[in-house]
């Protein structure tokens, strides 16, 4: 299964797509992604596993 989540505002993204991502983690939990911008860049992290693998490490990119 899939599930997307997205976020656009003012506050700060990350915290709120960590909630999300592990919101959708009863769809299944085979892998899982960030992408932010940040300084006008495109970070992204990817691992394969659980959602909580993907937030061990706090840093994206």
């Amino acid at each position: 299964m899939c599930g997307i989540i997205g976020y656009i505002g003012s506050k700060t993204a990350l915290p709120i797509i960590q909630e999300g991502l592990k919101n959708l983690e009863y769809r299944g939990y085979d892998s899982a992604g960030v992408a932010v911008i940040s300084d006008s860049q495109l970070r992204t992290k990817k691992v394969v596993g659980r959602v909580d693998q993907l937030l061990a490490d706090e840093t994206v990119g």
